[in-house]
C-alpha cells in the first residue's frame, strides 16, 4: 500500500486515460477512487477511534442506519461470540439496501477506516468487528431473505442469514437443502466465503463449492456479480478468501432436495494409552484416504467427557453396515453399543441437522450466544506415524491432565471418494483439498476468564505434531477456526498455502488501498 505525492501523481498521470474507458472498468473505478484521495495510507488505531465523528457524520449524511455508540443496541451488537477477544469498533453500520452498503464503505473510505462485514459475528478471533480495534463494522442482519427457485435447484440466500434459520427456510420451500457447517447460530457469510464443512460435505461438498453466484460491493463501492464467467479472478478468491475482497451482500447457491431417511450414528471410544490412540488415528486416516465412501460423513472426538466416532450416511442400512462393520472391528468397537443405547438411528433431514446443532435450529434475531476459548487448527494432507505418535503422547502426557473443557475435534475431510477432493485444487482459493483430516483444538472455560497462559497448552499441542512431522507433509490451518495467536505471515503462509500469491495479485486489482484489511486476511 501506497500514498503520497509520488504516487498521486503517478494516479493523475493515467486519469486522463481511464476516464476515456468505460466507468463500468474495475480497474478505472478504483483509479479514480486513489485519485480523489480516498486510498491514503490508514491510520493508527487510536487516530482511527478519534474520528468516529467524521464516520458518523458521513454515514448520516449518506442516510446509513446506523447504531450509535451509547445506545443498548450497539452494546449488544458489538459483544464477541469468543469472550476472549473484544474490539471497539470506529463505527457500527446496519445497512437495509445494497445502495447503505457501498455509501457505509465509501464514508470507510473516504476516513481512512478499514471497513469489515458481520455475517454472523461467529468468528473465534472477532474478524467480524475487524480483528483489530478501530474498523467501520457493516452488520449485514438485514441481508436475510432466503428465496429458493424449485425448479432451477438454486436459492438466492442473504449474507446476514445464520445457519439454522437457511436450513428451516429452504426446507419449507419444496424440502430444499445446501451444504454447511453444523453449528446454527454461525453466519452464512464468514462460513460461505471461507470453507463451510459439516456432515453432508464428503457427499456434497463444502459451502463455498456450492455458490454459483455472488453480488459484491468492493472498495470503489460499485456491485458487481462474480460467476465462473464474470470476474472469474474475484469469484476465486472469494470463495477461500472473501473477506478481503468485498462485501457481499448475497450469494446464489445450487440447492439439493433434503434426504429423508439418514442413519446417524455415534460410537463410544476408549483409547486406553498413547499407542492405542495412535492406532485408531491411524485406521481413521487411511480409511478416509482409501475406503470411506462419498455417502459417508464422520467425525472422531476426544474429550475429557468421553471420546467418540460419529456421522451421518445417506444411504440404506445395508450399505451401512457393508462399510462400518469391517472399520468398526479394526477400532474394536461394538456396532451394538453398549449399556444398552443404540449406536444409530435413522432421521429426516431436519432431524439430522438438529441432532449435530446441539441446539434449536431456528435462531433469535438478537444472537446471545457467548463462549470463552482458544483455539487452533490443522489441516494436514497426512499424518505420518511420528506425527501420530507425538499427536497422542501429547494427549496421554499433559491433555489428559488438563480439567477444562477442551477438545480434539478430527473430521474426516478428503480422500478417494470425498466431494471435497473432487473439486480441482486451481477451482477455488480454499487450500485444503486434500487435508485427509480437518482438525480443532479448542480449550474453553464456563466462568471468569481465560488466562492467557493457558494457550501453551494448544500451541504446544499442535507444535509437537508439527516438529515430528517431516519436511515434505504440507500441514495447513483453518481461518474459520481462526488462531489469534498466529502472526499476519504466519496466518496468509497457513491458511492459503501456495494460493497467497494469485490471492495478493487479485487484491491488488479490486482492493489496492486495503480498504477491506484485518490482521491476518489477505493484504495487497
Amino acid at each position: 500500500m501506497e500514498g503520497g505525492v509520488v504516487v498521486r501523481r503517478f494516479w493523475q498521470g493515467v486519469l486522463s486515460n481511464c476516464s476515456r474507458r468505460l466507468t463500468t472498468n474495475m480497474g478505472c473505478h478504483i483509479l479514480v477512487l486513489a485519485i480523489s484521495g480516498t486510498l491514503l495510507p490508514f491510520q493508527s488505531t487510536a487516530t482511527v477511534l478519534d474520528r468516529r465523528a467524521a464516520v458518523d457524520a458521513c454515514l448520516a449524511e449518506l442516510n446509513v442506519p446506523i447504531y450509535a455508540s451509547n445506545t443498548t443496541t450497539y452494546a449488544q451488537a458489538v459483544k464477541p461470540f469468543n469472550i476472549r477477544v473484544s474490539f471497539t469498533p470506529a463505527a457500527y453500520a446496519v445497512p437495509a439496501t445494497v445502495e447503505d452498503v457501498q455509501n457505509a464503505v465509501s464514508c470507510g473510505a473516504k476516513n481512512a477506516i478499514r471497513v469489515s462485514a458481520k455475517s454472523g459475528g461467529h468468528s473465534y478471533a472477532s474478524h467480524g468487528l475487524g480483528g483489530e480495534n478501530g474498523h467501520l463494522v457493516l452488520d449485514m442482519r438485514n441481508f436475510n431473505t432466503v428465496s429458493v427457485d424449485q425448479a432451477a435447484q438454486t436459492a438466492v440466500i442473504g449474507t446476514g442469514n445464520r445457519l439454522g434459520n437457511v436450513a428451516t427456510a429452504l426446507y419449507k420451500q419444496g424440502k430444499q437443502a445446501i451444504s454447511h457447517g453444523t453449528c446454527p447460530g454461525v453466519g452464512v457469510g464468514g462460513l460461505s466465503l471461507h470453507g463451510g464443512y459439516g456432515m453432508s460435505s464428503r457427499t456434497r461438498g463444502l459451502t463455498l463449492d456450492n455458490v454459483v453466484e455472488a453480488t459484491v460491493v468492493l472498495a470503489n463501492s460499485s456491485v458487481v456479480t462474480a460467476s465462473t464467467s464474470k470476474n472469474p479472478d474475484l469469484f476465486w478468491a472469494l470463495r477461500g478468501a472473501g473477506a478481503a475482497f468485498g462485501i457481499v451482500t448475497n450469494f446464489k447457491f445450487k440447492t439439493f432436495t433434503a434426504p429423508e431417511a439418514n442413519i446417524v450414528f455415534e460410537y463410544s471410544v476408549t483409547p486406553s494409552n498413547a499407542s492405542h490412540l495412535s492406532s485408531i488415528l491411524s485406521v481413521l486416516q487411511d480409511f478416509s484416504l482409501n475406503t470411506q465412501p462419498t455417502e459417508l460423513n464422520m467425525r472422531f472426538t476426544l474429550a475429557p467427557f468421553g471420546t467418540t466416532l460419529s456421522g451421518v450416511y445417506y444411504g440404506t442400512n445395508a450399505t451401512f453396515n457393508e462399510t462400518m462393520t469391517p472399520l468398526l472391528q479394526k477400532l474394536s468397537i461394538n456396532p451394538a453399543g453398549s449399556r444398552g443405547r443404540p449406536t444409530n438411528s435413522t432421521k429426516n433431514w431436519i432431524d439430522t441437522l438438529t441432532t449435530y446443532a446441539y441446539a434449536q435450529l431456528e435462531q433469535p434475531a438478537v444472537y446471545t450466544a457467548q463462549e470463552n476459548f482458544f483455539a487452533k487448527s490443522l489441516m494436514p494432507e497426512s499424518l505420518s506415524t511420528p506425527a501420530l505418535d507425538a499427536l497422542s503422547a501429547y494427549w496421554y502426557s499433559t491433555a489428559r491432565s488438563i480439567n477444562r473443557a477442551w477438545y480434539l475435534m478430527i473430521d474426516l475431510h478428503s480422500g478417494a471418494h470425498s466431494a471435497i477432493s473432487a473439486v480441482s485444487k486451481d477451482a477455488t482459493s480454499y487450500a485444503h483439498r486434500n487435508a485427509v483430516f480437518k482438525m480443532q483444538f479448542y480449550d474453553r472455560v464456563y466462568g471468569g476468564s481465560y488466562d492467557n497462559k493457558w494457550q501453551s497448552f494448544l500451541n504446544g499441542w499442535v507444535d509437537a505434531i508439527l516438529k515430528a512431522s517431516g519436511p515434505e507433509e504440507k500441514h495447513t490451518m483453518y481461518i474459520n477456526y481462526a488462531d489469534t495467536s498466529l502472526t499476519s505471515e504466519e496466518a496468509h503462509r497457513r491458511y492459503w498455502g501456495g494460493n497467497y500469491e494469485k490471492l495478493v495479485r487479485v487484491k491488488k486489482s479490486v482492493d489496492p488501498g486495503n480498504v477491506f484489511g484485518g490482521p491476518q486476511i489477505v493484504v495487497p
